[in-house]
């Protein structure tokens, strides 16, 4: 059964189909939506959003798009990749415009050549503001012909090398250098950065475990739907900057996934030897799945990450290899001329986190004693460390021993820990 009442709604209505019932309470809500659903039936395809799983992925085979240039009458334009050139919007190919059901509006020029500075309005309706937004800064660097970057920090906001690195990055990169388009992001999650935690004080979520996100889902739900439909099909490489936040401690190093597709991995390792991080890292996380590295994997983008200390602080030796790492990656890419330039420490050490095995989990709440400094070579079954129960004054400290032979490559950075935190990550040299 299906009913439509107007109900002097005028392209509103109400609407009971199959034991539901949909309320289109104002014509310019509700209009856009029929106008994309009446587009895609016009062009033949399905117009219910598809599944993740159901797209397509993009061709791996080829490390960077073609480029092409437009020419506006004046000679050779401003440049754009293939995507940009048919004027198309990401998801048109796929039948199904994903993008123009986010919300988020951008107030900023991806296209067009010099150097912007602009904001992504991310909507965010409170107590005292119902149509409250939340502006997340952006920078746009484009000239000539080449790939595009997308450059992102601040993911989790008490992680600060990223954040200034990018800050940096933004400020003293002058458009007559590039050749293609650096698209900056230097605190993509801005309540999160401005009050230095790893989750949102706007919804509790860890956005780098919100992608693919969702259009009508909480704040950093939304940011993630509009990062993964709207920036990284602009997109041929991604790098996303993190350090150890507040919780953890690690070895200054470039990381990507362990994915099923040797070639792209190949191609994100050349890319993070280009970094030049001390280690060079393919990690096996503990949810891999909804971070912005993953969504990048999926959609065949070439993409990195990084961990640069941690522990709460800001290192000015961690900084210092990010700053050289970002630029090292943008040789490396073609976009700045030159080639990577290596380190006082040398070429990067390759190295894994194969499985969960290399991790040191605490089994109940306690005062973390660890045995060993952050960067030293350990045994497995050797004592990690010591966990102190307070509440029980007479219980002996429990010891708590590695997993596997390797590197401490991350330790936990407050004494404080609870059961199921890491208080220890051990790292091996790739075969």
């Amino acid at each position: 059964m299906q009913v439509d009442v107007a109900a002097g709604l005028r392209g509103g209505g109400l609407r009971i189909q199959a034991g539901r019932l949909r309320l289109l309470r104002h014509h310019h809500l509700a209009a856009p939506l029929l106008g994309d659903r009446r587009r895609a039936e016009r062009r033949g395809a399905d117009p219910r959003h598809r599944c993740r799983a159901e797209l397509p992925a993009r061709d791996h085979r080829s490390r960077l798009p073609s480029v092409v240039r437009r020419n506006d009458g004046a000679g050779a334009g401003p440049w754009q990749t293939r995507h940009a050139a048919r004027q198309s919007r990401p998801g048109e190919e796929r039948g199904v415009d994903e993008a123009a059901l986010s919300p988020v509006r951008a107030e900023i020029d991806w296209w067009g050549g010099g150097k912007r500075e602009g904001r992504l309005r991310v909507p965010l309706s409170r107590n005292d503001s119902g149509w409250g937004t939340v502006a997340i800064p952006a920078v746009v660097i484009a000239h000539g012909s080449g790939p595009t970057v997308l450059l992102t920090a601040g993911n989790h906001g008490d992680e600060y090398e990223g954040q200034v690195a990018l800050l940096r990055l933004a400020q003293t990169l002058e458009p007559a250098q590039v050749q293609g388009r650096v698209i900056i992001l230097p605190a993509m999650h801005f309540p999160a950065a401005r009050a230095g935690t790893r989750l949102s004080p706007l919804d509790g979520k860890d956005l780098n475990r919100c992608f693919p996100g969702n259009p009508r889902g909480s704040f950093a739900e939304v940011l993630a739907h509009y990062i993964d439909t709207h920036l990284l099909p602009m997109c041929d490489a991604q790098m996303d900057l993190h350090s150890g936040g507040t919780g953890m401690e690690i070895v200054p190093s470039a990381v990507g996934h362990l994915v099923d597709d040797r070639g792209y991995m190949e191609r994100s390792l050349a890319m993070a030897d280009a970094f030049n991080a001390p280690i060079t890292l393919l990690l096996e996380e503990v949810n891999a799945g909804p971070t912005l590295l993953a969504a990048a994997e999926r959609r065949g983008v070439v993409a990195l990450s990084s961990e640069l200390g941690g522990a709460g602080r800001l290192s000015r030796e961690a900084l210092a290899i990010a700053e050289a790492g970002v630029r090292n990656v943008l040789r490396h890419l073609g976009i700045l001329d030159g080639r990577p330039v290596t380190g006082p420490h040398g070429p990067s050490r390759r190295m894994t986190v194969p499985d969960l095995t290399h991790y040191v989990f605490a089994p109940s709440d306690g005062i973390w004693e660890a045995a060993d400094p952050l960067g030293a070579a350990v045994r497995a079954g050797a004592a990690a460390g010591r966990l102190h129960a307070i509440e029980q004054p007479l219980r002996p400290a429990q010891v708590l021993t590695y997993g596997a032979d390797g590197l401490l490559w991350c330790t936990r950075a407050p004494g404080r820990c609870r059961e199921g935190d890491p208080v220890a990550v051990i790292a091996r040299d790739m075969a």
